[in-house]
């Protein structure tokens, strides 16, 4: 949801007190995020000293307290890591709901921080997706600027340490940097997904997938990763605030990245008529149709599409098209093999398909 700016906070092991603590989630317990749901960005949550508030896009609002969480843990998922939370009321739920296409449920991690992920199992972890904190440089922000066609706001990037007075991109050479008294390691780059399209004030996407395209041209690595900002780690416990002082404790080799041509956008063609089609997938045939992309249209029915980015760049939700034809929305999202990109096709006609095969 939409962020909330401090003027100091205390830095844990597990990031910022509060931050990224509740989530909204399918009834199943997996994660829901604006990738999806480009308007939850229009939520404003405030914390309250006995639970939290929300106020919605149209004004409604709506406040759960702590002590009202079901107190038994229930499976949740964030990226295929499986954890347990607790659940919000029925209410809560009801209303969050009528925001949404489908049932959703509010989660909150508890007091007690259970999660942990693989790379790094001693530090108990919030909803965030892999790191408790996310460092963003306001010159790096500005460069992009320059060299992009459209606006991009730093809230883009959904950072909660913003650091000003370094040189663009600067922050890619820091291994160990200190902020008041706290000290953080810089552990890898950031790869971004198209979150970083959508407006924080309408809510929106953007039609030509900026500025996520513009950084395609400069910061993509050849395993498609498509970087900006560092994630860090601290090494200890304590207050920091907006005015503190960094200092570079430690440097390290910057990761390269190669120029590349910005793709050439599909030539537009004359869309359709809305139409249902039947889309089968791994012989199960679904009721599909010809205006939304074919990894939302599998999302509606309850299955599980692998994905990471959802704007054509990570290749996650690769699939085989075995029969029928599609629009691709961008060059590379049809292979020479013939797969696809499940988030950057519509269906042209009705569709057999499968997941890819592994060699």
């Amino acid at each position: 949801m939409r962020g909330i700016r401090l003027s100091h906070g205390y830095a844990d092991i597990s990031g910022l007190t509060f931050d990224r603590n509740f989530m909204v989630t399918t009834l199943e317990g997996k994660f829901i995020t604006a990738r999806k749901y480009p308007q939850m960005l229009l939520f404003t949550p405030a914390m309250l000293n006995n639970g939290l508030y929300l106020k919605a896009p149209n004004g409604e609002s709506a406040t759960v307290l702590y002590q009202d969480f079901n107190e038994k843990q229930s499976p949740t998922e964030v990226w295929g890591n499986h954890f347990h939370a607790l659940i919000a009321p029925d209410e809560i739920n009801s209303w969050l709901s009528s925001f949404f296409d489908e049932p959703v449920q509010l989660r909150w991690l508890s007091p007690e921080l259970s999660r942990r992920v693989k790379k790094h199992h001693d530090v108990p972890l919030s909803f965030a997706d892999g790191y408790p904190f996310l460092l963003i440089n306001e010159a790096s922000v500005q460069e992009l600027q320059r060299r992009c066609p459209a606006s991009v706001k730093l809230e883009q990037f959904r950072g909660n340490l913003i650091i000003t007075g370094a040189k663009p991109f600067e922050e890619d050479s820091w291994k160990r940097i200190q902020i008041g008294d706290v000290i953080f390691t810089l552990d890898k780059p950031c790869s971004r997904c198209i979150l970083t399209t959508v407006s924080p004030e309408k809510g929106i996407k953007h039609p030509h997938a900026e500025p996520l395209a513009t950084l395609q041209t400069f910061r993509m690595d050849d395993s498609g990763d498509v970087d900006f900002g560092q994630n860090a780690l601290i090494e200890n416990t304590g207050i920091i605030r907006v005015g503190d002082t960094l200092t570079i404790l430690d440097t390290k080799s910057p990761k390269q990245y190669p120029l590349r041509d910005r793709e050439t956008p599909v030539a537009p063609t004359t869309k359709p008529a809305l139409k249902a089609v039947s889309l089968v997938f791994e012989e199960t045939e679904y009721a599909g149709n010809t205006e939304h992309v074919i990894l939302e249209q599998l999302e509606s029915h309850g299955l599980s599409i692998p994905y990471s980015c959802r704007a054509g760049i990570c290749g996650r939700c690769q699939i085989s098209l075995i029969e029928g034809e599609v629009i691709p929305l961008k060059q590379s999202a049809i292979k020479e093999n013939g797969d696809i990109l499940a988030c950057s096709c519509i269906p042209k006609t009705a569709l057999k398909l499968a997941f890819k095969q592994a060699n």
